[in-house]
């Protein structure tokens, strides 16, 4: 008998073993229910595993597969935009909060937007997109980083530490953080100390990119890289870094500055639509 027939004869016995014992338990069809009920969640638990470290999917799926819903515009004017102050390592920090309106599921996903060096959390709030979020479903948060908008500056603060702990005290787990230019001395330090934490990642042409480099191929974090064909600087040297990471994808802005949200806002939010949404179908 070949090893592959011993194979096969040894787990068709194992089978019928599991089916009687289950049988033998409470009852015939609770348990034969639970026993497949309970392999059929393994088998969907590995393969959700297996897609979100999987580099081809990532590089290869329409992140503008589907246009933002017709009525997104009329349904964000319901969302409530809420300010709210925290202490974060002992500096008083400013956020926005907003979560989905009245007739929206919530979709059980929080999106984390940082912002650049010239904008704050009021950014977010101006171009709609805080309003967008939640009204496809996700509680929101923008937050005004130290010496920004109307959060005080900190000295000699550890960036990653502090989004850390701001992350922990709103009880945020596994966002999608948001993070374009200036932010990324945050959210890249944050990410190579703890690489585990986020569910995605959408750097816009964000600074310290380099850094990601050297522990690039160790990241499996889905990550939508943005930036705006009119962007030479941080825009081209961004996506020529963080595109080393497996499960990434690079999507250019056409005649965008370094702001490319700003020049491309309807692009903006229909690649965010498109990439949340495949986030949320394939996290464990």
């Amino acid at each position: 008998m070949t090893p592959f027939r011993v194979m096969a004869v040894v787990a068709g016995f194992a089978a019928i073993f599991l089916v009687i014992s289950a049988i033998r338990t409470t009852g015939p069809q609770q348990k034969l229910g639970a026993v497949f009920h309970h392999a059929s969640d393994a088998f969907k638990r590995d393969t959700m595993s297996r897609t979100m470290a999987d580099a081809n999917y990532w590089k290869n799926v329409n992140l503008e597969a589907e246009d933002l819903p017709a009525d997104i515009n009329h349904t964000a004017a319901k969302v409530q935009v809420n300010s709210k102050r925290v202490n974060i390592m002992g500096t008083n920090t400013f956020y926005r909060e907003a979560h989905p309106p009245d007739g929206v599921s919530n979709s059980g996903e929080v999106v984390v937007l940082l912002h650049g060096a010239a904008f704050k959390s009021e950014t977010w709030l101006n171009l709609n997109t805080i309003n967008l979020l939640a009204a496809m479903g996700h509680q929101v948060v923008a937050i005004d980083l130290p010496g920004y908008g109307e959060t005080n500056r900190t000295k000699n603060v550890d960036k990653a530490d502090f989004l850390q702990e701001f992350l922990t005290k709103l009880e945020i787990m596994k966002p999608i953080m948001v993070s374009p230019s200036m932010s990324g001395g945050f959210s890249i330090p944050y990410i190579l100390k703890h690489p585990q934490a986020l569910g995605g990642y959408v750097p816009v042409a964000p600074v310290d990119s380099q850094k990601i480099v050297p522990h690039a191929s160790e990241i499996r974090i889905p990550t939508l890289i943005i930036y705006g064909s009119r962007d030479q600087s941080l825009g081209v040297e961004s996506r020529k870094n963080l595109i080393n990471i497996p499960t990434s994808q690079a999507v250019e802005l056409p005649d965008a500055k370094h702001p490319a949200y700003l020049d491309r806002p309807n692009q903006f939010h229909t690649l965010l639509y498109n990439f949340i949404k495949q986030v949320h179908a394939h996290k464990v």
